[in-house]
């Protein structure tokens, strides 16, 4: 493709099989880098599909045509041998940053990136986005991620060690009309190939919306996936036949008379009798038998509805963090508790968690469908039944409470416009409210939370607010506190002068995991602040928006290193629910030599059958029996018997009684009871194909108002 031009005064010839050589290393390197990010053996935070011969050669041919095509630019702008390599060394540091960048979004949010991901900044974050900033590049010596800037490194060092000097003024490279017409039919000819064959590897397997990106990085490679992605390419042609989206869904369907439910091909029915319950006791079931029916047990209570952010359960299995949760374990005591229970969040994170247990709906795993929503927009004006909507039917007052922004995840528009509540108190709305600043705040409360309201105000004022309704209410708190990465903890600003924990223990976890473990103090303190004076009259509804996203070998670590990669995932996104319903009977407990005073429980037992938040939007709607006339849900009855199946919208994973497993592949997979591989087989290919038809009603804004579509 070039032609070197010298003039008289050169001293040196270039090699030009050395130049030819740094491109083919620029080519092969940057290649090489992607498997890192990739391939599952060296990025733990990901899941792939099953690895086939086409899908890994075909994803080299996509990355080589992108790369070549990167090449063909650079010399067609650039005439300069010596500032082409550089422009290669420089192009090569911005590749292996992105891919570094990509590794630590695979992280945190657990699933490939696209580039929908970047309605995230969107959300206001102030001097908090610094923060993630600082943990993501400690990242790079931590845990080796040095490793893809190695291209660089490798390039930058032949180039500052080669004999071969290069005088910009010296070496003037032309083309010519032949070289470069070859050169970019090569580039097109590889990536039409590689379109075809990828398409090849898509036939006869399902790949719902949350997958896609994660699919194509892998079988048509990072670097073609993502310019594609950015054009707006999509891949996948959905069903668009409405007829059948409506009939596929309804299978689904479990506000029936009447149903089946796939996993045990068992009938149930929308009204749940006392004798299908499980493990239920307290005086608000003393008086009905077997046949009689629990659906509106809680009907003429208020509903004062808790968002926990970043809570796993594990912390309540490990000793060492367990002991700090006296009051947390005096209310689970007295409390219906879900021990088996898990997030469904997608690249929403704690808005799909609140989409989920208000709607019944799973988000579909690669948009914020908070700030897909603009009413302004008939294709985003989404409409959706929740649980505000229905509870406003009944007369009640609905009210939302968060220490943020109300521009974070959109919830000012959200909140009120989606998902109907009358009112949400945001940030600006409390201190307005209190006649106080955020510094105040920060003062009165002995708290400095950044940019953020410490809960210790925002619970405070939540329970004042409730307690001054006259009418019957419905209140929804979402905490702020703990937030990856768990800054502004008021008890261990400094998390490893800690005295909480062992030396070994201190020595061993990550600093991120140690600060999500010093948290614990603060979070039981706010906890006992919930429900230190509950309100007469008033059932009480805890849920975990989602897990931490700690290190693999931090969780291994407090299992005695036992645990399969498979478990640690299923600890990771293991969270808690519990219904607490006080009486009017205060009882004294001694919890790891704390003594605590809380009202006795009217509703109690454990549930240890999979619950997921989808499961608690139907158990709210049965227990408070709202109107869902023709509506769709797909949860079960938390309290009742029958099997359900948790879902993680972006990694996929799916959670039943009898198994562990992902349904993209047939290696990560655990099984708890005896089930034919066959059955396996079934279950996971019905929820594919439910999250599959979810999502192309989801996204295509075909739940009009009562979810019936």
């Amino acid at each position: 493709m070039i032609k070197i031009k010298e003039d008289d005064s050169m001293k040196k010839r270039f090699d030009v099989k050395k130049y030819y050589v740094f491109v083919g290393l620029f080519i092969l390197l940057n290649i090489l880098s992607t498997y890192i990010v990739t391939t599952e053996s060296l990025n733990h935070y990901i899941v792939s599909f099953e690895y086939t011969f086409l899908g890994i050669f075909n994803s080299f041919i996509g990355n080589l045509s992108f790369l070549l095509l990167v090449v063909f630019i650079i010399n067609l702008f650039t005439k300069n041998m010596k500032k082409r390599i550089i422009t290669m060394i420089v192009v090569t540091f911005l590749l292996n940053g992105f891919l570094f960048w990509i590794n630590i979004y695979n992280r945190f949010y657990g699933t490939a990136f696209t580039f929908k991901a970047f309605q995230i900044f969107k959300n206001p974050a102030g001097n908090f986005g610094l923060t993630i900033f600082f943990e993501a590049m400690k990242e790079i010596v931590t845990y080796f991620r040095i490793i893809l800037f190695l291209p660089f490194i490798l390039l930058l060092t032949l180039y500052i060690t080669s004999n071969a000097k290069v005088k910009t003024k010296n070496k003037v490279l032309t083309l010519n009309y032949k070289s470069v017409t070859s050169h970019l039919l090569v580039v097109v000819l590889l990536f039409f190939l590689n379109l075809t064959l990828f398409t090849k590897t898509t036939e006869d397997i399902i790949i719902v919306e949350s997958l896609k990106a994660n699919y194509a990085t892998q079988n048509l490679g990072i670097y073609n996936y993502l310019m594609l992605d950015a054009a707006g390419f999509d891949y996948n042609i959905e069903d668009r036949n409405y007829d059948n989206i409506v009939k596929e869904l309804d299978k689904y369907n479990k506000n029936k008379e009447n149903y089946t439910n796939f996993i045990d091909g068992l009938n149930y029915s929308n009204k749940l009798l006392m004798k299908d319950t499980n493990n239920l006791s307290g005086d608000l079931f003393k008086d009905l038998n077997d046949e009689d029916y629990v659906n509106g047990i809680l009907k003429d209570y208020n509903l004062v509805f808790v968002h926990l952010e970043t809570f796993n359960y594990f912390l309540l299995e490990y000793e060492e963090t367990n002991k700090y949760f006296y009051n947390l374990n005096a209310l689970l005591d007295e409390s219906y508790t879900f021990n088996n229970f898990y997030t469904n969040v997608g690249l929403g994170n704690s808005s799909d968690a609140e989409l989920s247990v208000l709607t019944g709906l799973y988000a579909n795993g690669t948009s914020t469908m908070f700030w897909d929503f603009n009413k302004e927009k008939e294709e985003t004006n989404f409409k959706f039944n929740s649980i505000p909507k229905m509870f406003n039917n009944k007369g009640y007052i609905t009210n939302s409470f968060h220490g943020n922004s109300g521009e974070f995840y959109n919830r000012e528009n959200a909140h009120i416009d989606l998902l109907g509540f009358n009112k949400l108190h945001a940030k600006e709305e409390l201190l307005n409210d209190s006649g106080l600043t955020l510094e105040d705040v920060k003062e009165i409360y002995d708290h400095d939370a950044g940019i953020w309201l410490t809960d210790r105000f925002t619970v405070d004022y939540f329970n004042e607010y409730n307690k001054n309704l006259n009418d019957k209410f419905m209140s929804f708190l979402i905490t702020i506190l703990p937030h990856t990465p768990y800054y502004y903890d008021p008890y261990n600003p400094i998390p490893k002068e800690s005295d909480m924990y062992s030396e070994e223990l201190i020595k061993n976890v990550d600093i991120l995991t140690l600060k999500y473990f010093n948290y614990l103090k603060y979070y039981n303190e706010i906890i006992g602040k919930m429900i230190e004076n509950p309100i007469e009259n008033t059932a009480y509804i805890f849920y975990g928006d989602h897990g931490s996203q700690l290190n693999y070998n931090d969780v291994n670590y407090i299992f005695n290193n036992k645990l399969s990669s498979v478990e640690i995932k299923q600890k990771l996104l293991q969270t808690l629910a519990f219904i607490y319903v006080p009486g009017n009977i205060k009882v004294t407990k001694e919890i790891n030599g704390n003594e605590v005073t809380i009202n006795e429980g009217l509703f109690k037992g454990k549930q240890s059958l999979v619950r997921d938040q989808k499961d608690l939007f139907r158990t709210i709607v049965d227990l408070f029996d709202l109107d869902m006339k023709d509506n769709y849900y797909y949860g079960v009855n938390g309290i009742s018997n029958e099997p359900s199946f948790s879902l993680d919208n972006k990694s996929l994973y799916l959670i039943t009684d009898d198994f562990v497993g992902n349904i993209r592949n047939n290696r990560d997979l655990i099984i708890n009871n005896q089930l034919s591989l066959e059955r396996l087989k079934n279950i996971k290919e019905e929820v594919s194909n439910f999250k599959k038809y979810s999502d192309i009603a989801l996204n295509n804004n075909l739940y009009k108002e009562k979810n019936t579509i």
